[in-house]
């Protein structure tokens, strides 16, 4: 009688191998996803610390007197070097256009100091444009201007659409995303212009080339960036000029005192 112990010691031989190669290729995927796993955390922790390092920036400089900053064109510069690792810069450049996104019932204060006489403001705003399907917003302006001392407000109305309400009717446009305008006339005496939108939100842009306009915001925009990683970010802010809540349009207002 023979035995074959040698076929089968070979077979098991063969399946140990198997055997061995797999549980070789299980380990080494699993340590190279694990080290790509701890690769990709560790770029997550230097980007939020980027990131950080650059809204460090936005504070620094929101903390600072914006009004008393040295610009150069309109420009001012400055740096964080308290961030280990990571060079943080920012700049505050001085806008003198109001452009922004109003919703309704929402004001919007435009700085007209120094203007003349005959200048005028030119106001331009809404997305929309056919007043058959859809619902353009209207402003209300207020216009507060000192006389002999005594601060007094005009009113103005002004119509996206012809809603039969009496408002002023506005200029049709296609200009640069804008559908209607208005130039807004203005006294030498004036000094602020609040605009309101009523029947719809609206973006909206305020400028003039008639006279130089005051400050309306300052854009601030911060960039750090990880000298090592080339890890970079960037943080864009804009910071308004002081104004009154919307709320206050619907006080009464005096420059005075005030008698029952």
């Amino acid at each position: 009688m023979r035995f074959s112990f040698n076929r089968e010691s070979g077979q098991v031989g063969v399946i140990v191998l198997l055997t061995m190669t797999g549980m070789l290729t299980m380990g080494l995927s699993l340590a190279s996803r694990t080290t790509q796993e701890a690769l990709l955390s560790g770029k997550e922790v230097e980007s939020s610390r980027v990131f950080n390092a650059a809204e460090q920036g936005i504070e620094d400089a929101l903390s600072e007197d914006l009004g008393g900053l040295e610009f150069v064109d309109n420009l001012y510069s400055g740096i964080v070097d308290s961030v280990v690792g990571v060079g943080v810069n920012y700049s505050v450049e001085k806008v003198n256009v109001l452009e922004t996104r109003l919703f309704e019932g929402i004001s919007a204060g435009v700085d007209v100091t120094g203007v003349s006489d005959g200048n005028e403001l030119q106001i331009d705003w809404s997305r929309l444009s056919d007043c058959n399907t859809e619902t353009l917003a209207s402003l209300i302006v207020s216009i507060y201007y000192d006389d002999a001392g005594v601060t007094k407000v005009r009113y103005g109305a002004i119509g996206g659409c012809d809603n039969s309400d009496g408002f002023t009717t506005s200029s049709v446009i296609d200009e640069n995303g804008y559908h209607r305008r208005y130039n807004l006339p203005l006294q030498a005496d004036d000094f602020l212009v609040r605009v309101k939108t009523v029947y719809n939100d609206t973006f909206i842009k305020v400028s003039s080339s008639d006279f130089t306009m005051p400050v309306q915001y300052y854009s601030i925009r911060s960039e750090a960036a990880n000298t090592e990683s080339n890890e970079t970010r960037v943080v864009e802010v804009n910071r308004t000029i002081k104004s009154a809540p919307s709320i206050l349009d619907y006080a009464v207002y005096s420059g005075g005192s005030l008698s029952k």
